[in-house]
């Protein structure tokens, strides 16, 4: 009786050593559980890969960009990006209209004020694209000037970018000539290239700053002047 008394005493001060079973079951519910929190879907998935474009853009730009950082900045697998985008041009733009919206769109919002002239639409259109500028310049500049060197991603903005600005613009011109505002000849590719070429060449181009005031002054000063029924 003593001697076991002794050596359940001794066995007591042992250190205790945790049951390994229990613990990888542990480990393994901690783990899928984590999982399951980072885990996303639909839209927050779609928001989260935009996100990681943006940065990796800023980061590495276009020449180095790749779906593989893309998807490991956003925690996703590759799978889940090529099941949404065939190729990383289709990524990058469909990431900046998702998050700035097409160029389209944001001149039939600005035409939703049907009492407003042709002269404010312009100048709020002009002051969007500045805004434009501001959030997402590094990357209009990383894929202004890739473009140049890859005729896909050229193609891709071509048909993204530039056709549906262009159509948008001249549209609005047209609104212009059925409101007794601009020349009906001002309806057309050369007038309607004016305003985005002008400030595309100081943000995107020369890396300048272009305020509220400089936008103005473009549509007041030269654009008006040329698409006018009138001297303004």
């Amino acid at each position: 009786m003593v001697a076991d008394k002794e050596r359940k005493r001794a066995l007591s001060v042992l250190p205790q050593v945790p049951r390994r079973k229990g613990l990888d079951t542990v480990t393994a519910v901690t783990t899928t559980a984590s999982l399951a929190r980072q885990r996303r879907r639909g839209v927050a998935l779609e928001d989260a890969i935009h996100d990681a474009v943006f940065a990796e853009l800023s980061e590495v730009g276009y020449a180095a960009f790749t779906i593989e950082a893309v998807a490991a900045r956003a925690k996703t697998g590759k799978a889940s990006i090529y099941r949404r985008w065939d190729t990383k041009q289709d990524l990058v733009l469909d990431a900046f209209v998702a998050r700035f919206g097409g160029p389209d769109d944001i001149v039939c919002e600005l035409l939703l004020d049907a009492d407003a002239a042709t002269r404010d639409v312009l100048v709020r259109l002009a002051t969007r694209i500045c805004q434009l500028s501001d959030e997402a310049g590094e990357v209009m500049r990383a894929v202004a000037c890739e473009s140049t060197r890859d005729p896909e991603l050229a193609a891709a903005v071509e048909q993204k970018v530039y056709r549906p600005k262009h159509a948008a613009i001249v549209a609005l011109l047209q609104r212009g000539v059925d409101r007794g505002e601009v020349r009906p000849e001002a309806v057309c590719g050369v007038y309607a290239d004016v305003l985005p070429s002008m400030l595309t060449y100081r943000m995107v181009l020369n890396n300048q700053p272009v305020t509220e005031r400089d936008a103005t002054e473009i549509v007041d000063n030269v654009l008006m002047p040329l698409i006018a029924t009138r001297r303004v």
